[in-house]
């Protein structure tokens, strides 16, 4: 504070020195110089005391009283630092909590990305290859790929003249459900890689989450497990509609049963007449 005091009584000082020197003085007789001088000093020594008197009396208290408040307003501010650090967001306890999320990844990730990287793929020949390869890619965009690579490993629908009609709508059928349940594995796989990858991208930001933001990555968490909740269904659902074929399948048979009894009884009778 005395080194502030110092540089303005030194700035003051030079400042009325230099408007004294600029100002044209009247000329004097040799005694009367003496008291011009004599004036002019005393004027700067009543500037100076002026001045000592403003800032011991004006600007001193205003900066006592400021730098009594920041001293207030710093401990204020330790005080709410040391409550937050210490009762609403503990570091020890965040940095142990850290420290147990490391441990789980490095414990679980290593584990699961070998599953998720197993290779299962057992097809032999050419045409089982490319089918078992597009089905397993994981890609949405390639359904049209999947059909043909379906229809050259099992074959396409006999021509009308080769099968009976009821025998080919079976056929047909069969096909469009195990085809229809083939794309809805690729899209499922597509959307279980996204999932995976959410989780990731949560897990990694654990690490770092800042303290009273958890409830984000909260929601984000449930988010993503809304949208695994969805392919679930999703998957059921295709499910469901593959058993339903099956049953379709198995009453398509005992009907064609008796339409060949039937053709047979009719074709029986023409030749007995």
């Amino acid at each position: 504070m005395s080194t502030i005091l110092t540089k303005a009584l030194a700035i003051a000082l030079v400042s009325i020195l230099m408007v004294v020197m600029v100002t044209p003085q009247p000329a004097y007789a040799q005694g009367g110089l003496l008291s011009g001088i004599t004036g002019i000093l005393n004027g700067l020594n009543g500037a100076a005391a002026a001045l000592q008197n403003f800032i011991n009396n004006v600007m001193r208290p205003i900066l006592e009283s400021i730098r009594t408040a920041s001293a207030a307003v710093q401990n204020i501010l330790g005080a709410l630092r040391n409550f937050f650090e210490q009762v609403v967001w503990p570091i020890a306890e965040i940095n142990r909590i850290r420290g147990l999320v490391q441990q789980l990844i490095a414990l679980f990730s290593g584990a699961l990305n070998s599953l998720y990287n197993i290779n299962v793929s057992s097809a032999q020949l050419p045409n089982a290859r490319q089918l078992e390869s597009v089905m397993r890619n994981k890609s949405p965009g390639d359904l049209a790929a999947l059909r043909t690579a379906f229809v050259q490993t099992y074959g396409a629908v006999p021509a009308a003249a080769d099968a009976h009609p009821q025998e080919r709508d079976l056929m047909d059928v069969d096909d469009a459900m195990a085809i229809d349940h083939l794309m809805m594995l690729k899209m499922a796989d597509a959307g279980a890689d996204q999932t995976v990858a959410a989780a990731g991208a949560i897990q990694s930001h654990g690490l770092v989450v800042a303290p009273g933001t958890a409830a984000y990555s909260t929601a984000a968490a449930h988010i993503a497990t809304l949208q695994s909740n969805a392919h679930i269904q999703k998957m059921i659902a295709s499910a469901l509609r593959q058993e339903a074929a099956r049953l379709g399948h198995d009453t398509m048979t005992v009907k064609r049963s008796a339409t060949f009894t039937r053709e047979s009884r009719s074709k029986a009778t023409e030749l007995n007449r």
